[in-house]
């Protein structure tokens, strides 16, 4: 149950009508783990019901995925999806809650079927072909839809220098939106890798490419790039790559270490971006996927190396708080392909009984289309830059309660011709506690404090939270 001093923040009202909203979220995971079928599936259905408001609804979340090995060592399909809750603007109202009431907010899925093979060529060369195809369905009008297919095909080997190593990569991809237009684009790829040391090794490519990004009609380019990839020690890696591409430079750079209590990883990244970025991967937000895969290693080293997905996801509630899937930056629904950069911070510390993480994000999307379609954040910002930043401090009170406390602040910005013409920032406190009342059962009290600041909408919002968690 949540006290909310302010449930309508999309409905233009700073000081916002109070409500008690009530949720019943009954939910079911299942963790598969033979032979031939390795995977999970996490679904809850969520009924809302408002004292006041007229708003009662329903709320679809799911995060699956599954490997099927469908003949041995040769044929796997993958298979995965998602269904969230995401902003449709950048600039719109931001949601502290999906309980709250917000026409910037809309529930979109993402669904992905991805056949592959893999083998080898008479011993001298390693093949894969994969193709992807995905579908994203928002429920709002003004959100694209988008479809995408892709064939993926690689080809790697060595040479008789044994240090020496090869690979071809070939990539064929069409998306289409239902806001915009459709786009192709081919890429192919040389790629030489080197091995000086066994921690250190250099890389160099060359290919060519070839998409209508920027143009109505088919462009065709050459593409170089160069890197490296260190590993000085078991727990530090160093990866960087550089490459020249149709749209100027792109990149991938990542560094990170895992201390004995604590691991520490950046990563910064240029590239095309035809998919809003919550649904590149299964996990929602990159930036969540980069912490949890943290707290993941160390909970895992803190416990039993094979411990189950349950005792995991328990070691990274204590560590992020029960909200920990909450997202650093909101992101936004493009109709449209762009140049997206992405810098990524995630720090994690384990303590005794004190645990704390913190999370940095800068992201920046640029459109490239020739044609822009007008029903996204691109109509009037060709550029669309947002920060955030997440700070979250746990403390285990008792063997069976914890204590967490976390504060963080988005904020995007808009550029058009120049000038900054759209901004909204976002800033989020909240403090909470969580305790077992019995083996299968979990209650928790919370409270927040959300304040959203832009030239068109802004809200204050307080609020109480009650919850009981019981697992079958």
């Amino acid at each position: 149950m949540t006290a909310t001093d302010n449930v309508n923040i999309g409905g233009g009202n700073a000081r916002g009508d109070s409500d008690l909203i009530t949720e019943l979220s009954p939910g079911i995971r299942i963790d598969a783990q033979t032979a031939r079928l390795r995977g999970y599936f996490d679904y809850s259905l969520r009924g809302q019901f408002y004292a006041k408001s007229n708003g009662d609804r329903r709320q679809n979340a799911l995060n699956a995925f599954a490997t099927l090995e469908a003949i041995d060592d040769w044929f796997f399909v993958d298979v995965s999806g998602n269904i969230s809750q995401q902003a449709i603007s950048a600039f719109g109202t931001q949601s502290p809650s999906d309980s709250t009431l917000n026409n910037n907010s809309t529930e979109t899925a993402t669904y992905r079927l991805s056949p592959y093979v893999r083998g080898q060529i008479g011993g001298l060369a390693d093949y894969t072909v994969r193709y992807n195809a995905s579908t994203t369905r928002a429920d709002a009008t003004n959100a694209s839809d988008v479809d995408l297919g892709q064939w993926v095909a690689q080809l790697r080997g060595g040479t008789p220098f044994q240090s020496l190593k090869w690979s071809v990569d070939g990539n064929r991809q069409t998306t289409d939106y239902s806001n915009g237009r459709k786009t192709d684009a081919d890429l192919l790829r040389l790629l030489a890798t080197y091995l000086i040391t066994p921690q250190f090794s250099i890389s160099a490519s060359g290919g060519w490419e070839r998409n209508n990004y920027a143009s109505l009609d088919q462009e065709s380019r050459s593409t170089y790039g160069y890197g490296f990839d260190w590993k000085p020690t078991p727990r530090t890696q160093v990866s960087a790559f550089k490459e020249d591409r149709f749209f100027g430079n792109g990149h991938r750079f990542s560094v990170s270490h895992r201390f004995p209590m604590s691991s520490i990883r950046y990563s910064d990244t240029r590239d095309v971006s035809v998919l809003n970025n919550q649904f590149a991967n299964t996990v929602v937000d990159p930036n969540l996927a980069l912490i949890q895969s943290l707290v993941t290693q160390l909970c895992t080293l803190r416990s039993d190396p094979n411990a189950s997905q349950s005792v995991i996801d328990a070691c990274i509630a204590q560590a992020l708080g029960p909200n920990f899937n909450s997202q650093v930056t909101s992101g936004f629904l493009s109709s449209q392909v762009s140049v997206q950069r992405q810098q990524q911070l995630a720090f994690v510390l384990f303590g005794v009984r004190n645990s704390i993480s913190l999370q940095l994000n800068r992201s920046e999307n640029s459109s490239i289309l020739a044609i822009s379609a007008r029903t996204d954040d691109f109509s009037q910002s060709t550029v669309v830059r947002q920060q955030g930043i997440s700070l979250n401090f746990s403390h285990r009170l008792s063997a069976l309660s914890n204590l967490n406390a976390s504060a963080s602040r988005q904020e995007s910005r808009g550029q058009n011709g120049g000038t900054n013409n759209q901004k909204a920032s976002t800033t989020l406190y909240t403090v909470s506690v969580s305790t077992k009342l019995g083996a299968k059962t979990t209650g928790s009290l919370s409270l927040r404090r959300s304040d959203f600041d832009s030239t068109t909408n802004p809200y204050t919002e307080n609020a109480l939270l009650g919850a009981l968690n019981f697992t079958y």
